[in-house]
């Protein structure tokens, strides 16, 4: 009998544990892409505002852009994957989240709607007013879902308790038990990292880009803050002649000269494809020079050992900075990526 108890309680942490790693990947995956939503929704806004004032971004760009977020939108929404990047997206189990997804798609259409206003010549401030109301929607979500997933590793963890409570009659398995407990405890905090981190380059990843932002605006540091935007050049010239693992050791190189330069005193995250960002605490504009031309002086020492230009890195940067008692963290990225396309163009005319 204690046997055959003791496998029926092996197979139930078992399964326990295999269903909670599952439930956590799937909601960690919903965490990441609610902040690509918030973001890219952003960042289509800001093309949009661009183009609108300025001109200069390419209609293409930006529709591709609404074509991924649609895609995404539909994934949370629906969990039916229509693309591939969309395939393991799940739709989260929670009314609070799947009400907060259906509101989103529905200013969606308005803001699309907007958008095709604003492209047809009407004034773009409505867009900008919906755009902010939306951001804040898009904000509350992704707090919903990691409220969610938290409440799940919870609800895991309250149950593997009680049968770890089971297992105290049973000596023997009790001490199979409490190491598939650790393991899968180690799995939990694994899982939640993971969550947070790029892979490909093992910077932090979009989703704690926000989370930092979302710091920042809760509890803003004392003194200057300095912000870069980094945008790498040339990379699909590099996925078509040297392929796409060719093209991501490019990107993982760069990741790592910009995460060592500012390792101690900095964050470094992967902002999106080839789009980084930097944020570092006390540091003026002059800080984030220094920075700046170190990351130049290790590029330069990357490149000299390159004979294939292709192989080389190039990229544009754009530096704002500020205390956040004067200016939101929002406002010290858009400035940042606003100088980094500014730097682009530049490059380009001097080709």
């Amino acid at each position: 009998m204690v046997i055959a108890v003791s496998i029926i309680l092996f197979l139930t942490v078992s399964i326990l544990s295999f269903v909670s790693i599952k439930q956590l990947q799937g909601n960690a995956r919903v965490v990441n892409y609610d902040g690509i939503v918030r973001g890219a929704t952003q960042k289509l806004m800001k093309m949009e505002l661009q183009s609108a004032y300025s001109g200069g971004v390419d209609v293409g760009a930006r529709d591709a852009l609404r074509e991924r977020l649609d895609a995404i939108l539909h994934a949370l929404d629906t969990g039916e994957g229509l693309t591939e990047e969309t395939q393991n997206i799940i739709a989260l189990q929670d009314e609070t989240h799947s009400g907060m997804i259906k509101a989103l798609l529905e200013k969606w259409a308005a803001l699309k709607d907007e958008i095709q206003r604003v492209r047809g010549g009407a004034n773009p401030e409505t867009l900008y007013t919906m755009s902010e109301e939306y951001f804040k929607l898009a904000n509350d979500t992704v707090f919903a879902a990691e409220d969610f997933s938290e409440s799940q590793v919870d609800n895991t963890t309250t149950i593997l308790l009680g049968v770890n409570a089971v297992f105290i009659l049973f000596i023997l398995v009790a001490v199979i038990f409490i190491v598939r407990s650790m393991a899968v405890r180690r799995r939990a905090d694994m899982l939640g990292k993971i969550a947070y981190i790029d892979p490909l380059t093992q910077l932090e990843n979009r989703a704690s880009c926000e989370r930092l932002i979302a710091r920042y605006k809760a509890s803003p540091p004392q003194g200057s803050v300095a912000v870069l935007m980094f945008d790498m050049n040339n990379l699909k010239l590099a996925n078509d002649f040297l392929g796409h693992q060719g093209g991501d050791q490019i990107i993982f190189n760069f990741a790592k000269i910009i995460g060592n330069e500012a390792k101690d005193f900095g964050f470094v995250g992967r902002y999106g494809g080839d789009e980084f960002l930097a944020v570092l605490e006390r540091a003026d504009e002059s800080r984030a020079e220094e920075y700046l031309q170190r990351v130049n002086s290790q590029i330069a020492a990357y490149n000299s050992l390159r004979v294939n230009d292709i192989e080389k890195i190039s990229f544009a940067a754009g530096i704002a900075s500020g205390t956040l008692a004067d200016n939101e963290i929002d406002d010290l990225i858009y400035a940042a990526d606003r100088n980094m396309y500014a730097n682009k163009r530049e490059m380009k005319k001097s080709l």
